[in-house]
């Protein structure tokens, strides 16, 4: 009896609770209607749930450095390939960002991390700068990012730029409640009522500034300058040095100076946390709105006075410059224009000096071709620093160095990697010819750097067909990991055309990799190659059913290239004009049409 009284009063606990419940959802649904709809979050403030797919992204890339404008790196960024290896003598800064960072709205060259490395560099300041930014990082993405991206690069100072909307990114995503609450937040009137998730979020940056004592800004704050303190920390266990640089938003550059209280209160934090630090603000607020292209990102304007400013600033370190070395042992500024005092510079005993002497001739470009045979004998320096500014400076003086082409192929197996590659980036400055060429380039294909074997598959292809006699090795190089990539084999093989039709029976077996770049990469090649990879035929009619659209767009390409079709595959040409892909069927209905 005592058994089944308990378990009536359980449920009738049970079904009060219920009834309760139902009682609260029922009134919070009736109330709901009443309450003001909260203003949408702005499209800035990214949920990284939605826009990353968890809470950190690269790019996609395949890239080794060639060609070498490419837009994304071989990390995912929008920047050069850099060497691992630091170069020689050189202070490496990482600038790690947003996509104002990035550069968005701009081209790539004019995002203020390039801007300012190129400035560096004619003043004769030995800076590399590494842009280390992607579009809706924030200060939590960008601490991931020094820890699964920087770190390997062993940098010499990190500088963090921070936006604003930084801040209410970070709280709106780290505040918000697990799966489930989320689910049953979208379900029930009493739990949107008990989570406040209006009262969590921050819908736009100025509510930084009109509401800076509501609990959320608060809690917001204090989650930037948690990640910014451990960011802080694990450069410094590093050993290198670690600084902020603040952005503004646009709409400060019409508000009074006195609105900058964000401003200050981050100034306030990395001041009593020893951190160096610069405001942005001042040095954008005369250019108005003109510094940005929107809400935040920079103009090319505002880029350039960033740079500026940042050169000029505490934050970057105030050693001896080139000029001030040559003028030191030369006498004067005046006697870095004189060629004979820079040639004997090239012979100094002291290395700074030697290097020097590099950077002045890579300045004056093809004026300093008088010097090319010191140069080509300073490739062959002790120093590093030396050799790759010799490779540089003959890469500045361009067509009248075609002679020091041979001491630059014999630099791409240099034992340091910035020779190599600046031996590489002179060699693709001076220009290359066929035959000359052709044999140290197939040599260069066996390097072991992935990023000379770059220069060596998109040099080959820039002579086109004829670097014919480099087919056999461009097969061969195929099978390596970046055969396939931007500037490799298949790219280079893909410009000789018919003339690499020994390839295709290495490209029929690219087309049945478990990689779906490879595939529908050796599908481009075989259209290139045109009715001389007319065996492929039935190959590329079967990849007009790849799962992956990139092939079947190029298959039909390719199709369209080829000589006469066999029934089956003009069939399978006609039933690929009705692919679910529109770009599919566009390419389907023009091979059609070039067959008549």
């Amino acid at each position: 009896m005592r058994v089944k009284a308990l378990a009536q009063n359980a449920a009738l606990a049970a079904a009060t609770t219920a009834l309760f419940a139902g009682s609260l959802e029922l009134g919070a649904r009736l109330t709901e209607k009443k309450t003001t709809a909260a203003a949408p979050v702005a499209d800035y403030i990214w949920d990284w749930r939605e826009k990353m797919e968890g809470d950190f992204y690269v790019i996609r890339s395949e890239a080794v450095g060639w060609p070498p404008w490419e837009e994304i790196n071989a990390d995912g960024l929008r920047d050069r390939t850099h060497p691992v290896e630091k170069p020689p003598g050189t202070h490496r800064l990482v600038a790690l960002g947003d996509s104002v960072t990035l550069g968005a709205g701009i081209k790539p060259e004019e995002a203020f991390p390039q801007v300012l490395e190129r400035r560096l560099w004619r003043e004769g300041r030995r800076v590399e700068v590494m842009n280390v930014g992607l579009w809706g990082w924030s200060t939590r993405q960008e601490r991931m990012a020094y820890e699964r991206i920087v770190k390997r690069y062993g940098p010499d100072q990190v500088l963090l730029a921070v936006c604003l909307n930084d801040i209410p990114e970070l709280q709106n995503n780290l505040a918000r409640p697990p799966a489930l609450l989320v689910t049953l937040f979208k379900r029930s009137a009493l739990v949107r009522r008990v989570m406040n998730a209006p009262g969590r979020e921050i819908q736009n940056v100025e509510q930084l500034f009109t509401d800076r004592e509501a609990p959320r800004v608060r809690e917001a704050f204090s989650r930037f300058f948690d990640e910014v303190r451990a960011l802080r920390d694990a450069v410094r266990k590093d050993g290198a040095a670690f600084g902020v640089a603040l952005f503004p938003f646009r709409f400060q550059m019409a508000r009074p100076e006195a609105d900058a209280t964000a401003q200050r209160e981050i100034e306030d934090f990395c001041r009593r946390e020893g951190m160096p630090f610069i405001d942005l603000l001042p040095a954008l607020r005369p250019l108005g709105e003109g510094a940005f292209v929107d809400y935040d990102h920079l103009s090319p304007t505002g880029a350039e006075r960033v740079a500026e400013t940042l050169a000029g600033s505490d934050l970057l370190p105030k050693s001896q410059t080139e000029p001030e070395i040559l003028a030191a042992r030369l006498g004067s500024v005046e006697a870095l224009l004189a060629p004979d005092k820079l040639g004997l510079a090239l012979t100094d005993k002291d290395e700074r000096v030697r290097a020097a002497a590099t950077w002045a001739l890579e300045q004056r470009g093809e004026k300093a071709a008088a010097l090319e045979p010191a140069l080509r004998r300073a490739l062959g320096d002790t120093s590093p620093m030396v050799r790759a500014g010799a490779a540089r400076a003959l890469g500045a003086i361009g067509a009248p160095a075609l002679g020091s082409a041979e001491d630059l192929f014999a630099k791409l197996s240099d034992e340091i990697e910035d020779v190599r590659w600046q031996a590489a980036l002179a060699l693709s400055r001076v220009g290359l010819r066929a035959p000359d060429a052709v044999a140290p380039l197939v040599a260069t294909l066996a390097s072991h750097d992935p990023y000379i074997r770059g220069f060596a598959a998109w040099s080959l292809g820039n002579l086109g067909p004829a670097a014919s006699e480099a087919v056999p090795a461009l097969i061969q190089a195929l099978a390596q990991d970046d055969g396939y990539g931007r500037g490799g084999a298949a790219t280079a093989l893909a410009r000789m055309g018919p003339a690499a039709a020994a390839a295709v029976p290495a490209l029929l077996d690219g087309l049945k990799s478990p990689d779906g770049d490879r595939r529908w990469k050796a599908a481009r090649t075989l259209g290139r190659i045109g009715p001389a990879a007319n065996a492929a035929v039935p190959a590329l009619a079967q990849s007009l059913s790849d799962p992956n659209e990139h092939v079947r767009r190029h298959a039909a390409r390719a199709l369209g290239r080829m000589g006469k079709l066999p029934g089956d595959a003009a069939a399978a040409l006609r039933k690929a004009q009705e692919d679910a892909d529109p770009d599919v069927r566009q390419e389907a209905r023009e091979a059609l049409a070039a067959k008549g």
